[in-house]
Formats: C-alpha cells, structure tokens, sequence
C-alpha cells in the first residue's frame, strides 16, 4: 500500500485512490472481498468521507430524502455498524473489524451514489415509479454485498453473511421506526 505524503509524487496517490475504488468495485461486483483492503484508519475515514459525500448528494438531488431526519439515518447506519463489529467479534475475528467496516462504508457510498444517478437521471425519461424501482433494486443490493463482505471476514458460507445482513437489514429497520416521530395526525 502506497501513503501519500511529500516525499512520494501525486501520480502515486492517484493511482492508490483509484485501485481502491476498483477494488471496492469488485466487491460490489462480489469478486473480491475485505482481505483486498488494507487495515487502515486512513482508508476507514476515507470511506466515511465518501458516504458523507454521497449522503449529501442524496439529500440535495432528491426531494423525498430532503424529509429525512439525518441524525436518526445517521445512528441508525452507526448501530449496524456496531452491529457488524459484534458479529466480527464474536466469531473471532476482531482484527478484521476496520477492513470489514471500510468495505460496508466504502461499498455503501458507491451503491448510494449509483443510487442517486440513477434516480435523477432517469426519473425525467422513465417516470418516478419506474426510476424509483430501478433505484431500490441498486439500494437492495447493499444487502447480499454486505453478507458477502461479512461472510468473508467471519470465513464462512456465503448465505451465512447474507442471513447476518438480512438480521442488520431488520435491526436497522426496526431502530429506525422505533426512534421515528409518528407524522401529524388529521383529526378533521
């Protein structure tokens, strides 16, 4: 793995940002899983970075998610997070918790923003509910790249990761509605 710092020229850092968006690519793509990503905080805070940029575009470029409360879409991505460190650690494998959750984070930002484009470029050719369909499916996908990601952390069966990111689908689910302010009720 390549840092980039003053004493190695920029072409380098390129090349480092790029192979790991092909590598988080493939991931998606469940060809490669976490052991492709190095244990780095560097590339952990990178990715939260690109789920931060993907969030935002999100909010901006969609309407329907400008309603959202994004305190509790926050928590609630922290608590699978936290999740997924509970499952990594009681399989034995605490020492993949940063590679794991740099792939979940990092993967999470690329489907968002596949997710995004997709749903703005779409919608005026195809309609909303088409471009919304098309747009859940990208969105869905998260689920078997999470299992994916985790099965290989935890070395276990593919459906085992997926049974375990279906469990986080429900959990996160079900925190949301549980801190989700009912809307108004009309009485008239």
């Amino acid at each position: 793995m390549i840092v980039c710092d003053h004493y190695i020229s920029p072409p380098y850092c390129d090349r480092t940002l790029l192979l790991l968006l092909r590598t988080f690519l493939d991931i998606i793509a469940l060809r490669k899983g976490p052991e492709h990503v190095p244990d780095s905080w560097l590339l952990f805070a990178l990715s939260v970075a690109m789920m931060a940029f993907a969030s935002f575009a999100a909010a901006v470029l969609i309407e329907a998610l400008a309603e959202q409360n994004y305190w509790l879409t926050f928590a609630t991505n922290l608590f699978g997070l936290m999740f997924y460190s509970a499952v990594l650690f009681v399989f034995g494998f605490s020492r993949r918790i940063v590679p794991a959750l740099t792939c979940v984070i990092g993967c999470g930002a690329i489907l968002t923003i596949l997710f995004v484009a997709e749903y703005v470029l779409f919608r005026p050719m195809l309609g909303a509910g088409v471009a919304g369909t098309i747009a859940a499916v990208i969105v869905l996908w998260s689920v078997p790249v999470e299992g994916h990601i985790i099965s290989r952390a935890i070395q276990q069966h593919w459906l085992v990761g997926v049974a375990i990111a279906v469990a986080a689908f429900i959990l996160q689910l079900g925190f949301q509605s549980a801190f989700s302010a009912p809307g108004p009720v009309d009485r008239s």
